[in-house]
């Protein structure tokens, strides 16, 4: 072995070695944090009667926002209501079509008969 592989031998080992040591102090500051956490009391939350601009803010908010659902649903309602209506009012049209061409129907039927009377009473001179 020549002086440059050595050398590099020698590197290669005392980077090994910074690494295997760092690891092991890393490994044990880890530890030694979660022991901490573990340890520590919980956190103890309080209520507060304090207002803030921002508490303020986010009530004015949820109105706004309580109000705006409440006009949607008023209009989902009436949407509803009307959709109803216009299936009930094209059901009707359908319906009075349907007698309208019955109609018609008649009226061309009776229309000869019509002619008919018509000229009898024409004939008569009534």
């Amino acid at each position: 072995m020549d002086n440059e592989q050595i050398q590099a031998l020698y590197s290669i080992g005392g980077a090994a070695s910074v690494i295997a040591v760092g690891a092991f102090f890393g490994i044990q500051w880890v530890m030694r944090t979660v022991q901490a956490m573990k340890m520590s009391p919980s956190v103890k939350t309080e209520k507060t009667t304090i207002i803030t601009s921002d508490t303020v803010a986010m009530d004015r908010l949820a109105g706004t926002i309580e109000a705006s659902n409440l006009i949607l649903t008023e209009n989902n309602i009436l949407r509803r209501e009307e959709h109803a209506d216009r299936s009930s009012q094209r059901k009707a049209l359908e319906e009075n079509t349907e007698a309208v061409e019955r109609i018609m129907a008649v009226i061309q039927d009776v229309r000869p008969e019509i002619r008919e009377l018509t000229r009898e009473i024409v004939r008569s001179g009534r």
